[in-house]
């Protein structure tokens, strides 16, 4: 069951009392580590989303970004974390946090609140449940090992006792995160850009990922070519620049993938991409 926006999610931090069996298992294309619900998956874009797009970048056309960006860009490797890694940076950037452990996350998430599916891919609402019920530790506290193994390994006290220091803010009775689902989301994720707001979003990913989806400007273009691939991921936006993808506009990409692919880490996605079927959640930190 999904948690509603900007409530805690309906569990407490508990330590386990038994062993985390680990499983090796062959990694597939659909593994790139998002669940998602029936509903989400369902959606179906705007029509008005291109109206609404041009008339947000005719009102205030330009570029901005983030004030800061992540402490590090990490590789998640073979394990289904990029939820725990897109959160983590949007977390540092948000809250000028030191490097956070994203293993720590991720553990939490999957095997103490039960956020992840069968496969160990994480729901990005339970993700964010986390982050407002136990929080997220330094790295210094638990080293993010980013094996099945390493994911398995339980946090100290310790971790958490920091972890609880480290949790998503809250205005009153909320919580400070929103759910993005206006008829454009691109033209949603520009404004909370410029307020310093990171975004997070999670979308199909095209065939050839992570080699060669991009033209020469580190850009996707459109979401049809290359056709998607039925795999999910999720990612951190840090910015955007309406001049980019021919006129038309980007969002730029922290990704996790480590810094020797993309543009040391970093691609743009197109807005038509953003508006597209393609982008299922965003979530801004605000």
């Amino acid at each position: 069951m999904s948690t509603p926006p900007g409530h805690p999610a309906p569990f407490e931090a508990r330590l386990l009392t038994r062993a985390i069996p680990v499983v090796a298992r062959q990694r597939t294309p659909r593994d790139m580590g998002v669940a998602l619900p029936d509903a989400i998956a369902g959606r179906i874009p705007s029509p008005a989303a291109a109206i609404s797009r041009a008339a947000a970048i005719g009102a205030n056309p330009g570029a901005a970004a983030l004030g800061t960006m992540p402490r590090r860009i990490v590789n998640q490797r073979d394990v289904e974390c990029c939820v725990s890694c897109a959160l983590a940076g949007a977390m540092e950037v948000r809250y000028q946090h030191p490097p956070l452990a994203r293993m720590f996350h991720y553990h939490v998430t999957r095997f103490i609140n039960g956020g992840a599916d069968g496969e160990g891919r994480l729901f990005l609402d339970r993700g964010i449940g986390t982050l407002t019920a136990q929080g997220i530790c330094r790295e210094a506290d638990h080293a993010s090992v980013f094996t099945e193994q390493g994911a398995a390994i339980r946090p100290s006290q310790l971790a958490f006792d920091d972890a609880v220091t480290r949790r998503i803010g809250r205005d009153s009775y909320r919580f400070r995160y929103q759910p993005i689902d206006a008829p454009s989301r691109a033209a949603e994720i520009r404004r909370h850009i410029r307020e310093d707001h990171p975004v997070v979003i999670t979308f199909t990913l095209p065939m050839n990922y992570p080699r060669s989806f991009l033209n020469e400007n580190d850009e996707w273009l459109d979401e049809r070519s290359p056709p998607p691939s039925g795999s999910r991921h999720c990612v951190l936006v840090v910015a955007f620049d309406d001049a980019r993808a021919g006129g038309r506009g980007a969002i730029r990409i922290v990704d996790s993938q480590g810094t020797d692919k993309f543009d040391q880490g970093l691609w743009w996605m197109a807005y038509r991409v953003v508006d597209s079927a393609t982008v299922h959640e965003a979530y801004a930190l605000t």
